[in-house]
């Protein structure tokens, strides 16, 4: 196990105290691992919490606007009720306290009991139980759905509720309405690792993974392979949608669990969306992010919240936490431009230049000549993609084959195009641009420059002699250099490690009396 803690045991009221440092409107109370807002105000409280290791929910929703207090368990352990009674004497107003709690026996039991001791005390205590998971209807830990991800669209708008003024019956219905019209489901590509066990929950190989999983690192209802963000979206959002076919216009939260990248999120977002644009559903709002982890999970979930205007409004309402941050205005008109898949062309990523064309005939270099050069050049970069990447891992990023390969695939897909050009120079030139808008990193500036400078040099030639390519390619070096040289100050050299290593030595080969032969070798 790998974790940057100290002690497993003291775990989460370190990390609550780093948390308050980090947030100092914030406070903790250590005995009983409550973070509350510094700041008190007389409308009505809002609290939540459960296990620790869903960061950053639930303290990170503490703040204007959302909640008042978040009470800590353990990690994956529910807080005891009489961390949850404290919370409640520590937040309570006139107006009372409404207490938002995932649909977990052990969070039902604490908040619940709290509560009890709080009413005893004279306190003003209602909750909303949140079960928004469709994947099962009980579970190791529930009777009933569990309350995963949704419950921050109830955090939300109970919070903003609340904000203004009303009264604990109306804020907990409200909160309830919100409740009652979200759903979500999850997938995990990996377990999670609890610091006090040491080892993932379960293990999956590289291609599986576990189709409706919780936040506590349990598995899903089913192993499964592995599918594309796209066909993963489509088949989460129709199952989504069995569960609950009336839903017109949605508020879209697509989860993170922990260790999944942001941008594998936005691009799973742009998928959910754009197949529930499909479906003709609105899109309110969308929120993509960590939001409720299981600690370091791979997978993510998503959660559709059915609006309306009344919902609209409190979800727009200005909040300020540390994990989610809006500014009250109405959110902007979302439009998503759905576009048929299948129309969309595939590169051939084949040689497709006639064979014929690798011949130079009488020692002059034609068109044809430099399209069949171009075209092997391309599927050589092409389909070497990944041993590329692989290469480049050793001495780099390990990204230059998929850098490359993209500039290049582009360049087949227009290729059609590009040899309709009847002049070298022209064609060239073309090739350039393409290459330097498309190549990712340095290649699009390397690659792009040395077919720029090479077009150059054979400007107005319909064929090419010995002498006429090696000029060529001296220019092709030369662009290179120079393209350094702007960059860095100095082009580079032989013995530093370049491309320009091996193009020197290509250039000087056919620099020499009688390269014909050297020429046909090397190329083709």
């Amino acid at each position: 196990m790998k974790k940057l803690i100290n002690n497993p045991e003291n775990l989460v009221v370190e990390m609550c105290k780093g948390f308050v440092l980090a947030h100092p409107e914030l406070t903790f109370t250590e005995s009983h691992k409550i973070i509350s807002r510094k700041q008190k105000h007389n409308n009505v409280a809002l609290i939540s919490g459960g296990g620790s290791g869903h960061e950053p929910a639930h303290a990170g929703f503490v703040g204007t606007g959302m909640l008042d207090a978040a009470v800590c368990g353990d990690v994956f352990a529910s807080p005891s009720q009489i961390q949850v009674y404290k919370a409640l004497q520590h937040v309570a107003t006139d107006k009372g306290v409404l207490m938002i709690i995932k649909n977990y026996s052990g969070d039902m039991m604490n908040f619940q009991n709290g509560a009890a001791l709080a009413a005893e005390d004279g306190i003003k205590v209602d909750y909303v139980k949140v079960a928004d998971d469709i994947a099962v209807k009980d579970s190791l830990y529930t009777v009933g759905r569990r309350g995963v991800a949704g419950t921050i669209f109830v955090h939300k708008i109970a919070g903003a509720a609340a904000s203004k003024g009303l009264e604990l019956a109306e804020v907990k219905a409200v909160a309830q309405k919100a409740a009652d019209n979200v759903i979500s489901l999850g997938f995990a590509y990996t377990s999670c690792t609890v610091p006090a066990k040491g080892t993932p929950t379960f293990t999956l190989a590289d291609d599986e993974m576990e189709y409706g999983v919780g936040i506590h690192g349990e598995p899903g209802i089913r192993r499964e392979k592995i599918l594309p963000s796209k066909e993963m979206a489509q088949r989460m959002v129709d199952d989504l949608f069995l569960d609950r076919p009336e839903m017109k216009e949605v508020a879209v939260l697509v989860n993170g669990f922990g260790s999944t990248p942001i941008q594998e999120l936005y691009v799973f977002n742009h998928d959910v969306c754009e197949h529930l644009a499909r479906k003709g559903i609105k899109i309110y709002r969308t929120f993509v992010g960590n939001y409720m982890t299981s600690i370091d999970m791979n997978g993510a979930s998503v959660s559709l919240l059915a609006v309306d205007d009344e919902l609209k409004g409190y979800l727009d309402a200005e909040a300020n936490t540390p994990a989610l941050k809006l500014d009250g205005s109405p959110a902007l008109p979302f439009e998503f431009a759905t576009k048929d898949a299948t129309a969309e062309y595939s590169a051939n990523t084949e040689v497709e230049t006639a064979a014929e064309h690798a011949e130079i005939q009488n020692e002059q270099f034609t068109i044809e000549n430099m399209r069949y050069v171009v075209d092997v050049m391309a599927a050589c970069i092409i389909k070497n993609e990944v041993p590329f990447c692989e290469l480049d891992a050793h001495a780099g990023d390990g990204d230059f084959g998929m850098s490359v390969a993209k500039g290049f695939k582009q360049l087949k897909k227009v290729w059609q195009s590009l040899i309709q050009a009847q002049y070298m120079d022209e064609f060239l030139l073309n090739s350039s641009m393409i290459i330097m808008e498309h190549c990712g990193g340095a290649s699009g500036p390397i690659w792009g420059s040395a077919f720029r400078a090479a077009s150059k040099t054979i400007q107005g030639k319909t064929t090419l002699s010995v002498a006429d390519f090696a000029d060529m390619l001296q220019a092709a070096v030369k662009g290179i250099q120079v393209t350094g040289e702007r960059s860095f100050g100095r082009g580079a050299v032989v013995g530093d490690k370049t491309l320009i290593d091996m193009h020197l030595c290509h250039v000087q080969t056919h620099g020499l009396p009688t390269p014909t032969k050297a020429l046909k070798k090397t190329l083709f």
